[in-house]
């Protein structure tokens, strides 16, 4: 029962896998400069405050 149950969720696992990757790809891309914009900033933020 649990084997069949886990093959299911494996199986599962790849097909949202590989719909996220070709949907959200470009999404994340953008994110993920976004994210990396604002560490920046937070982080020049710290070290002059830091500074003070």
């Amino acid at each position: 029962m649990g084997k069949v149950l886990r093959q299911i969720l494996v199986l599962l696992w790849k097909v949202v896998r590989l719909v996220l990757w070709k949907w959200l790809r470009p999404r994340l891309m953008r994110f993920a400069m976004i994210a990396a914009a604002l560490v920046g900033v937070i982080l020049l933020v710290v070290a002059v405050l830091g500074r003070l």
